[in-house]
């Protein structure tokens, strides 16, 4: 085996330690000369040290000569850096604002304790503020196809990481879309929860009613795996197969014409139609809604009084470090200023409204069937224009957790350009088996290379 070109994904990993051929240490050190190599590409912000992460690989491996169930055995991961780990700074995309953590957030310490081996914090748009990957003061990330592109964010590193084979999984954060945005972009998996599916203590919240703390990986199994163990559902991450049955015939919800968004991008609308066409072979019935209650559901996240939320976590230290904050960030936060108690309590009842509104559309279909985004763009576009076309990258996914909705980004090929196109299946509180399983669906069929690394399952040269 060339452990050089060993795929990361789940299965690949398995199936070399089930051979002999590697072990978790010697995984780690391959880890870390990837890093290496890889060195200034502004993925990472902070990385355990190398002697620390192979002491934690050869304890994963007494834990498993001991009798351990590790359903994350020897995997490594990272998180995004506004997820607390012990020892690390957690610095949300600013330095200044930089604390080190005294213990580790939950999550981090419940995927430990299931065998994987944290590899460090990955980087981030400013304040988890962002849907680009470029709002950064001290140097960001690139698109894992094309330099000239953005990553997507604001979790552009947790993506990076894991679409250039750096790491396995990782954890983000998704407020409005950071959880599947950069998935799509890097072409890799996305997986948004429902609120308050997953334990967010230890994370620094944008908005606290609704952040979740998403996971990317390199296949919808790994995803789902990783769903399992950050769930307590055991007896699910130990098995074979990690997602359950997708049903034979779905109904899917698609926006209606007049408000389908690509922003000019042509080679986008050309390949969601294709992907359309590919799950009606997959046994599904496209059947159109109207999609104007959901564009006004996302917008409460950044046009409302919701985003004081952001203000309780960054606004005193944006107002009193102007000049360390990004202007495109401070600006966001400082709109708390525009609303009042009485705004709060008005944008509250219209959020229950449409909640009420999107239960109805969910009880005709099974799913809705969207562009995770309806465009990419190069750096330099955005940092000319970076508020608007900021906002076209979340038309898709700023509205599922105002609506505590689940949702996956799942690969669906490459448009004209050449560059990733993902599909995102949105569903109902507590469907994230369901959407799954109907991602693995469409997975197969596609049927694409892991990531940017040109590898499948199983690959090594």
């Amino acid at each position: 085996m060339t452990l050089s070109r060993l795929s990361l994904d789940f299965t690949s990993v398995a199936r070399a330690y089930a051979k002999g051929a590697i072990t978790p240490t010697s995984l780690i050190d391959e880890v870390y000369r990837r890093l290496a190599e890889r060195s200034g590409d502004h993925v990472w912000t902070h990385v355990v040290a190398h002697d620390a992460a192979r002491a934690a690989a050869r304890r994963v491996e007494c834990a498993r000569r001991d009798g351990a169930s590790l359903p994350l055995y020897g995997i490594p991961f990272g998180v995004k850096d506004n997820i607390d780990v012990a020892g690390l700074p957690t610095t949300a995309g600013c330095p200044a604002f930089g604390y080190v953590a005294g213990r580790s957030a939950p999550l981090v310490a419940r995927l430990e304790a299931a065998g994987a081996i944290l590899v460090g914090k990955q980087n981030m748009d400013h304040f988890a503020t962002g849907l680009v990957g470029i709002r950064s003061l001290t140097g960001y990330c690139r698109n894992a196809f094309d330099e000239r592109y953005i990553p997507g964010g604001s979790s552009s590193g947790s993506a990076v990481a894991v679409a250039t084979g750096q790491v396995a999984f990782s954890i983000g954060s998704d407020t409005g879309g950071s959880g599947r945005v950069p998935a799509a972009l890097n072409n890799i998996v996305g997986l948004k929860p429902t609120p308050g599916t997953i334990d967010t203590d230890g994370m620094l919240y944008c908005n606290r009613s609704f952040d979740v703390p998403p996971v990317f990986a390199l296949t919808i199994g790994d995803a789902s795996r990783v769903f399992d163990v950050l769930t307590r559902n055991a007896a699910a991450s130990n098995g074979d197969n990690a997602t359950e049955q997708a049903a034979s015939a779905f109904r899917f919800g698609v926006p209606d014409e007049s408000h389908l968004r690509f922003f000019g991008d042509s080679d986008a609308e050309a390949h969601y139609r294709t992907v359309i066409g590919m799950l009606q072979q997959l046994g599904g019935e496209a059947a159109g809604i109207d999609y104007a209650p959901f564009a006004e559901a996302g917008k409460l996240v950044f046009d409302s009084a919701l985003v004081a939320e952001r203000w309780l976590t960054y606004g005193a230290f944006a107002e009193t470090h102007r000049d360390d904050v990004h202007p495109a960030v401070h600006d966001a936060i400082a709109a708390a200023h525009r609303y009042d108690a009485a705004d709060a309590f008005r944008t509250l009842y219209r959020q229950t409204e449409l909640k009420a509104h999107a239960a109805r559309v969910f009880a005709g279909v099974d799913v809705l069937a969207l562009p995770t985004a309806g465009t990419i763009y190069r750096c330099d576009e955005v940092e000319r224009d970076p508020i608007a076309l900021n906002a076209n990258m979340g038309y898709y996914t700023y509205f599922a957790n105002p609506l505590g909705l689940a949702a996956v980004s799942v690969p669906a090929g490459f448009t004209a350009r050449g560059l990733p196109f993902g599909l995102s299946l949105v569903g109902p509180a507590s469907s994230e088996k369901a959407l799954l399983a109907l991602a693995g669906q469409l997975e197969r069929h596609v049927a694409g290379p892991l990531g940017a690394t040109g590898l499948g399952v199983g690959a090594e040269a």
